[in-house]
C-alpha cells in the first residue's frame, strides 16, 4: 500500500508541481488548497510556499510530518515552524528516499486518536489495546476533550455517548459547530445496542459507532477499515 501524502498548493509552481508529479509514482498524493476542507490529514504533508494564502490550519497538523517547498528565502520567512524545508532546486531522488524512510518510523506517520470517556477502566483498556497501532490521547470528560482539540487535531475521535455534565451529543455538536474542528471524524462509543439508542446516535450522522462490548480486535478492525476507506 502506498504511503498517502497531502500536497497543499494555492497556485501552480513549475518546480514544486513537477516534483510532486514525480513522487506520485511512489506515493499516493492528494492535492488541495490551503482553504479547502480537509477531512483527514495523513502522516506526511507537502506545502508549496509559492502563493500560499494561509498557513494557520497547516500549523495545527501537529501529528504529521510537514515539508515546505520553495526557495530558501521563502523557507526562511515561513511561519510554519514545525516543518522541514526542502529548498529549490529539488533533487527528486533524495526527497523520495527521505519520504520512503518514514515508512520505517511509525512515530512519524502514526495516526492519532482522541479517546473520550468518563470511565477510567474503559479509557485504560482501550488506550492499552489501541496504542500498539495508534497514538492515543485520553480525555476523561467532554470539557477536557475540547481543551485538547483546541491545540491538536486528531485523525479520529472516539467519543463516549453517555457522560455526565457534558454528554457525547453535546460534545459532538460543539465540534461540528466549530470551523477548526468540524471536519474531524467522530465515532461514538456506547454500551447500549438497543434500536432506539442506536437510532439516536445515527441521527447525529457521525462516521460510525462502536459497542463497548465488542472484543478489542473487532474495535481495532472497525477503526482500521475506516482509515483504509479514506
Amino acid at each position: 500500500m502506498k504511503i498517502k501524502i497531502l500536497y497543499i498548493s494555492d497556485r501552480p509552481s513549475m518546480g514544486s508541481d513537477m516534483l510532486v508529479k514525480t513522487l506520485g509514482d511512489t506515493f499516493e498524493i492528494s492535492r488541495v488548497r490551503s482553504g479547502d476542507e480537509i477531512k483527514h490529514v495523513p502522516g506526511i504533508v507537502l506545502v508549496n510556499l509559492a502563493g500560499l494564502e494561509s498557513s494557520e490550519r497547516i500549523k495545527t497538523f501537529t501529528a504529521s510530518k510537514i515539508f515546505i517547498l520553495g526557495t530558501q528565502t521563502e523557507i526562511n520567512n515561513s511561519d510554519i515552524k514545525n516543518a522541514e524545508g526542502l529548498p529549490k532546486p529539488f533533487n527528486a531522488n533524495e526527497i523520495r528516499e527521505k519520504l520512503e524512510a518514514l515508512k520505517d518510523n511509525s512515530a512519524e506517520i502514526q495516526r492519532t486518536l482522541l479517546l473520550v470517556d468518563d470511565d477510567a477502566v474503559m479509557i485504560r483498556t482501550l488506550r492499552e489495546g489501541l496504542s500498539t497501532s495508534y497514538k492515543v490521547l485520553p480525555a476523561n470528560s467532554g470539557a477536557n476533550a475540547l481543551k485538547i482539540l483546541a491545540r491538536t487535531k486528531p485523525d479520529l475521535i472516539l467519543l463516549d455517548y453517555e457522560m455526565p455534565e457534558m454528554n457525547g451529543q453535546q460534545v459532538f455538536e460543539t465540534i461540528r459547530g466549530n470551523n477548526e474542528m468540524s471536519n474531524i471524524p467522530v465515532m461514538f462509543l456506547t454500551a447500549k445496542n438497543d434500536s432506539e439508542s442506536i437510532k439516536k446516535i445515527e441521527k447525529l450522522k457521525p462516521e460510525g459507532y462502536l459497542l463497548k462490548t465488542l472484543p478489542l480486535r473487532e474495535i481495532k478492525g472497525i477503526i482500521q477499515n475506516f482509515f483504509d476507506k479514506e
